[in-house]
């Protein structure tokens, strides 16, 4: 048997499913497609959701200040409404990053997102060797609980496929192409990849790379209700609940794909102590557990987004870098802009802004290709 939509996406965490939801709106036919069920793996599954503006890559914080606007338009606004909760973030960068601060804070800061310098913030004092950021309006978010609804969205007018593999893909004469799933066939105009860490194994040529992410819930006597990251450090503590928070910690394996990935370690607990007693020298803290999250990163950190070539109808939205939720709006509305006007027959390049995350830039050469084999753990 088999099955028609006019765009198939596969990948249901948190881009695809945002990403299926704004071309949903817009009228077309989607099925969603998952190995597993919406945002059970990957960044998704484990995410604190810290959703911020300031990023020292400025295409990052444009594509952060558009998500910003998307998620309080008519797509997004249901799926977000009660999964946030504003906490505000303290953001200490290096001294050499001062002059970056202060052209964030005046190219982004209003009174519907105020942003300030400020020396040392609550529990955090002052310190000589920091320039401190407060945004007040960050949020922290249940990025399944988002997931979820914009999943709910996409059945509304088209398909969710949970616990469903792909198994290969063939593609026409005419760029379209027919999917293998589990006993059927699914047949698309265009074909999404959204699938986060999972890419390579269906789209080998782009020069991505699986990176695990450690996430430690941490138990601690102190309260931690205000977000804060050490950017020199490379630390940061999310609050769960009470005086549990969430830190990422190091070492940081990679592999070509997820499952080639070894699982946290007692090097991730010590680490994580470490890190926590480096944000808060006077916490006492005990590792709970770690999680074994991991995404996909790109060579400059940058998502990848756009069509692959001129011969296949194939779209890819990847390469988030473990941050992926506080960009997913602003990739969905990009994606769906472009994927517009290619089913409409419309042929154009991106707009001039959104170059720096074109899939040319990720496609392996030659060499590339020589050298991925020094991409395992």
């Amino acid at each position: 048997m088999s099955i028609d939509f006019q765009v198939a996406v596969i990948g249901a965490g948190i881009t695809g499913a945002s990403l299926a939801a704004q071309l949903a709106s817009q009228g077309l036919d989607v099925a969603l497609i998952d190995q597993g069920s919406p945002a059970s793996r990957g960044a998704s599954a484990y995410s604190g959701g810290l959703i911020r503006l300031y990023d020292r890559d400025p295409l990052l914080m444009e594509m952060t200040a558009r998500a910003l606007k998307a998620m309080a338009g008519p797509v997004f606004t249901s799926a977000y409404a009660g999964a946030l909760r504003q906490s505000g973030v303290l953001y200490r960068a290096g001294l050499e990053q001062q002059l970056a601060l202060d052209m964030a804070i005046e190219r982004y800061a209003s009174a519907d997102y105020p942003m300030h310098r400020v020396q040392g913030y609550g529990p955090y004092k002052a310190r000589a060797d920091r320039a401190d950021l407060f945004e007040a309006r960050a949020c922290t978010a249940d990025v399944r609980q988002i997931t979820a609804r914009l999943c709910g969205l996409v059945r509304q007018q088209g398909l969710v496929l949970e616990h469903c593999q792909v198994q290969d893909i063939d593609w026409q004469a005419d760029g379209s192409a027919c999917l293998s799933l589990t006993g059927e066939r699914l047949r698309c105009r265009l074909l999404v990849l959204a699938c986060g860490a999972w890419t390579t194994g269906l789209l080998p040529q782009l020069d991505l790379q699986t990176r695990a992410i450690p996430l430690a819930r941490v138990l601690t006597d102190q309260d931690w209700s205000l977000p804060v990251i050490d950017a020199p450090m490379a630390s940061y503590a999310i609050a769960l609940s009470g005086h549990i928070v969430q830190s990422g910690c190091e070492p940081r394996d990679r592999a070509s794909l997820p499952e080639e990935l070894a699982g946290p370690d007692a090097r991730h607990m010590l680490d994580a102590c470490q890190r926590i007693s480096h944000l808060r020298p006077q916490a006492k803290a005990r590792v709970l557990d770690i999680l074994p999250g991991f995404d996909c990163y790109s060579a400059d950190s940058r998502p990848v987004l756009g069509f692959v070539d001129d011969t296949r109808a194939l779209y890819v939205a990847t390469g988030m870098s473990g941050v992926g939720f506080k960009f997913a709006p602003a990739v969905a509305e990009i994606a769906a802009e472009q994927i517009g006007r290619y089913l409409s027959g419309v042929t154009s390049e991106p707009e001039p802004r959104w170059r720096g995350l074109s899939v040319r830039r990720a496609l392996l050469t030659r060499g590339a290709e020589q050298r991925s084999g020094s991409h395992g753990a």
